[in-house]
């Protein structure tokens, strides 16, 4: 059994998070952050937990940031990443922010793909156009 198949808890969808993003596109992206950060190996323990207490709907996002240990290791990541952005040249800055912009514009095409495909599931299937299948047209007492 793979490692992603295993301990596998409910956890929360991208709704859960649009009371912090108010975006449907942005809470996409921040709970695949989330779920990035929870499966990862990159040694920092707090925020791993974080994301798996956040993702598993047991703390919210905004509760979880008051928890100290949790606060300091996120403080302690923003100043790194702070640091490795002024280090770079302003054409590195605008490759990333060209990568964000068409990362946000996938996730909103995936959005979209998915809310088709389950209006998909729901269409008229029927010979005669306009007519859904349970209309109640024909329904009598």
């Amino acid at each position: 059994m793979s490692d992603k198949g295993k301990d596998k808890e409910p956890q929360i969808g991208d709704a859960d998070l649009l009371d912090i993003t108010h975006d449907e596109v942005r809470a996409r992206a921040l709970r695949k952050s989330l779920q990035r950060l929870a499966d990862s190996q990159s040694g920092n323990g707090a925020l791993q937990e974080m994301a798996r207490e956040v993702l598993a709907g047991r703390v919210g996002l905004r509760e979880a940031l008051r928890v100290s240990a949790y606060s300091e290791a996120l403080g302690e990541r923003v100043a790194q990443a702070r640091e490795e952005y002024e280090r770079q040249s302003p054409e590195e800055r605008e490759q990333q922010r060209a990568a964000a912009v068409r990362y946000l514009k996938a996730q909103r095409e995936e959005i979209e793909r998915e809310r088709e495909e389950r209006q998909g599931g729901h269409e008229q299937r029927s010979d005669r156009p306009g007519t859904a299948r349970h209309s109640g047209r024909d329904w009598r007492l």
